[in-house]
């Protein structure tokens, strides 16, 4: 866990985070605690009536951020170019039998009421979202010069209305004097989203999920705090060993188990057990329903207690038979002597073979040949439990930091605007790719810099940027406001579950000392990275937990959210994407993948690795083109100037997708 400053706990910082958290808190909880169960039976209540009003579709339940921030200027299609020479073959049968196991592949996507629904269509074909290219583009055959062009013009066109809400487009073409195949999978969040899809899993491509290996990745936009290790464990422990003891407690006192404990009278103590064990079923059962439908009414829960003690002959003549026992003085006589006698036995015979086995615990050095000792488990639980505490003081420490650093971080810092469009967006999205830059290239200059591989990126992405700003006429800002998310190679290809939050991050693009020097721009991304990673722990825990669990989008109201992170936004108008890991896929040269810009966020950026090369990806709004195409043609320079200022060896780039088009060609026009 992220370790916490002494001196801030006794100090003034404590004081004044604190403050601001209990501050929050008592405007926060009342509202949250008066507004979640509103906001819920309000949202059910909607839900019921498209339902009703529209009963041949199926309404989407499901809220989350991306759905609120969805509008007519910013779909959220997730587009993937992978290229090779036969990676299409195939394709027909394969998408077929997708679609036919997968029922919203074949449904159209639209609103109600403000409300996303699917729409069963009475003719679906395969062959309205396969779509081959022509041999030609423009009167030209595809090749290097105009691949980009033609792919960007795919990107800028909407999906058919009342279609489902996915493409796949093929096409063959002449790169580097070899013919090649390259594949455009367009699909939207909510399609990848409710049918567990990753992008790739619209191609028929062939690899194995074994060959898949876990690496650590030197990304900024990960691995901000590191998960709890002694909670987890402490927890595990604890429920095992009182599994067990539930588990003895069930063998020796449930009627269920032991039919023959009925066959004789029992005492107080005795029944006090089969009700804490008909208490605990009826809990056991009442959760089990609550999980399988909406939960069980009022009343069904008497229902549930009388039906377990029924199972077990549990009733009130039970109880007044066993409390008319204890009371018998003849029987108090004798659980006083069968006690006397217990002790007498547990002091004279028990308690020195225990002392003996403790001494010998003590002495050993493998406790665990012990497991009945108190030293064993002292021995396990004590440095567990001062684990768990002082990561249970981390993550306190960090919630109350979080409410005032997560309100400068997104209000405070950084007032200037730093818009990269200056007009209104028409939604249709541009794209385009860079050259590959050598991996090797990277590590020189990491070597040489101390910065990592990631940071090195972020610089030259800041020179590529500036480059743009002087093309498109827009007053270049102090620093470019950016949000940051790392997507492990693995999630394009595999659909997994595995969180990732966001990072708030300053581009800079002055620097005190010089105007365009960029190992001092790169100096001042390692400051800021340091910064913000120290900072924005929580921040990035609730973002990964609402990419989860919804916990944001199902706590606030809609409408509330939507002005929110229209403005936010606003202020953070570039999205980064870092991809990293290893690409073992069979027949795959090259990869390529976007992350639409939401909201007024205006372009997206994505740094892809793959293999032993990195490739700069932009999407953005169609009238950014065709200065967008400046980015990518600029980055590559950027990395060799980088590279030729600190001292490595010119290395030249190779390319396996062509470069970049011309800026005085616009992409998708």
């Amino acid at each position: 866990m992220t370790a916490f400053n002494l001196f801030d706990i006794l100090g003034i910082s404590l004081l004044l985070h604190l403050c601001f958290s209990l501050l929050l808190l008592l405007v926060l909880v009342p509202f949250v605690l008066f507004v979640y169960p509103v906001l819920r039976w309000l949202r059910k209540g909607w839900i019921r009536f498209v339902r009703w009003k529209y009963p041949n579709v199926v309404v989407v339940e499901e809220n989350s951020i991306r759905t609120i921030l969805d509008q007519f200027r910013n779909h959220g299609i997730y587009t993937l170019l992978i290229q090779g020479r036969s990676i299409a073959d195939g394709i027909h049968g394969h998408l077929v039998h997708l679609a036919s196991s997968r029922r919203f592949l074949r449904a159209g996507l639209s609103t109600r009421w403000g409300l996303y629904v699917w729409k069963d269509l009475d003719q679906f074909s395969v062959d309205n979202h396969l779509l081959n290219a022509p041999c030609s583009y423009r009167g030209r055959p595809i090749t290097d010069s105009n691949i980009q062009d033609y792919v960007s013009e795919l990107t800028s066109k909407f999906f058919p209305p009342g279609q489902p809400p996915w493409q796949v487009h093929v096409i063959n073409c002449y790169l580097r004097g070899d013919d090649y195949q390259i594949c455009l999978v367009r699909a939207h969040h909510l399609l990848l989203r409710q049918e567990h899809l990753a992008l790739a899993d619209f191609l028929p491509l062939r690899y194995s999920t074994e060959s898949w290996t876990c690496q650590e990745v030197d990304s900024p936009f990960t691995n901000l705090y590191s998960e709890p290790s002694a909670l987890p464990k402490l927890y595990q422990k604890l429920t095992e060993s009182f599994n067990n003891y539930w588990n003895e407690f069930l063998y020796n006192n449930d009627p269920n188990e032991r039919p023959e404990i009925l066959k004789k009278q029992i005492g107080i103590c005795h029944s006090m057990k089969i009700l804490v064990i008909v208490l605990v079923s009826s809990v056991k059962e009442i959760t089990r329903q609550y999980r399988k439908r909406e939960g069980p009414k009022f009343f069904d829960i008497f229902s549930i207690f009388q039906r377990e003690a029924n199972k077990r002959n549990f009733k009130h003549t039970m109880l007044l038979r066993a409390l008319f026992k204890s009371l018998n003085p003849f029987e108090i006589l004798h659980n006083i002597f069968l006690w006397l006698w217990y002790l007498v036995i547990i002091f004279t015979l028990k308690t020195p073979i225990l002392l003996i086995r403790e001494l010998r615990a003590l002495r050993s050095y493998h406790k665990h040949y012990y497991p009945d000792t108190l030293i064993s488990m002292l021995w396990c639980y004590v440095p567990l439990i001062y684990q768990a505490a002082m990561e249970v003081l981390s993550i306190t420490w960090i919630a109350i930091k979080a409410p005032k650093t997560i309100f400068e971080e997104l209000f405070l810092k950084h007032p200037q605007a730093n818009r990269l469009q200056t007009t209104s967006p028409c939604g249709r999205k541009v794209v385009a790719w860079s050259d590959e830059v050598e991996l090797d290239v990277l590590r020189k200059i990491s070597n040489l810099t101390g910065a990592t591989e990631a940071e090195i990126l972020l610089a030259t992405t800041v020179d590529a940027l500036k480059e743009y700003f002087r093309h498109s006429g827009v007053r270049i800002p102090d620093d470019v406001l950016a949000t940051g998310k790392f997507v492990r190679q693995r999630a394009i290809f595999v659909q997994n579950h595995e969180a990732r939050g966001i990072l708030c991050l300053a581009l800079p693009t002055k620097t005190p000392l010089f105007e365009d020097d960029l190992v001092e721009i790169l100096q001042v991304i390692q400051k800021n990275v340091r910064d913000a990673r120290s900072k924005q722990s929580a921040m990035y825990g609730i973002t990964a937990a609402e990419a989860s669990y919804g916990l944001i989008s199902s706590c606030l109201p809609s409408l509330l959210l939507k002005v929110m992170l229209n403005q936010l936004t606003r202020r953070y108008s570039l999205s980064l994407t870092h991809v990293d890991g290893d690409l073992p896929v069979e027949g795959v040269d090259a990869v390529m993948y976007w992350r639409p810009p939401q909201g007024n966020c205006n372009m997206s950026i994505t740094l892809h690795r793959y293999g032993n090369c990195v490739r700069l990806g932009v999407m953005g709004d169609a009238l950014i083109g065709p200065e967008h195409a400046i980015i990518t043609k600029t980055f590559p320079k950027s990395v060799e100037n980088l590279a030729n200022v600190v001292g490595v060896p010119r290395i030249s780039s190779r390319n396996s997708t062509p470069s970049p088009a011309s800026p005085s060609i616009s992409p998708g026009h």
